[in-house]
């Protein structure tokens, strides 16, 4: 029992680092994340200027005048995120139901079918650490700054041991008035 036990999670392991290894995404991708169903964008870096329909929305991704634009079109609305060139590439989502372009944060939530499997699934990520917060029924992965949080969500989908993974959304700063 526990061998077979070891040798299913040395094969997530080596799975799921041969995942990580690939390329970055070149297409947006559908995750879940705290809110819902995004539609998470691929660096404008890895994919270069380019426009995509992905359910009835249009995205944009090109550099303009020094910035990296992200534009969402959607039943004649149009939302735009803009990212200094000089700044490292960040990976942003789109929420169709709220209409909006948040940035995704290097942070995964993940229920595991077992709190104590969180070192395997950590290392089968290459994440750079887990909390769990049993009490919640979730846990946090940290993905090194490398990652792309929408690829290691859904590598993370095809583990027994995980039973949901959502991409964590930064929200704009929000002063009171």
């Amino acid at each position: 029992m526990a061998m077979t036990r070891f040798l299913t999670v040395l094969t997530l392991i080596l799975a799921a680092t041969w995942g990580n290894a690939q390329e970055q995404r070149t297409e947006p991708r559908t995750v879940d994340s705290g809110r819902g169903p995004v539609v998470a964008l691929p660096l404008i870096d890895a994919t270069g200027p380019g426009s995509v329909v992905v359910d009835d929305i249009r995205f944009e991704m090109a550099v303009e005048g020094g910035f990296r634009v992200y534009r969402a079109h959607q039943e004649g609305h149009t939302r735009t995120a803009y990212e200094a060139v000089d700044d490292r590439p960040r990976h942003y989502a789109y929420d169709p139901v709220e209409r909006r372009l948040d940035r995704v944060s290097s942070t995964l939530r993940v229920r595991l079918g077992d709190a104590e499997d969180l070192d395997q699934v950590v290392a089968s990520t290459g994440a750079l650490r887990g909390k769990n917060y049993p009490a919640l029924g979730w846990a946090l992965l940290r993905l090194r700054p490398d990652q792309d949080p929408a690829t290691v969500a859904g590598s993370l989908l095809d583990s027994p041991l995980v039973v949901s993974a959502e991409v964590v959304l930064e929200g704009p700063l929000r002063v009171p008035q």
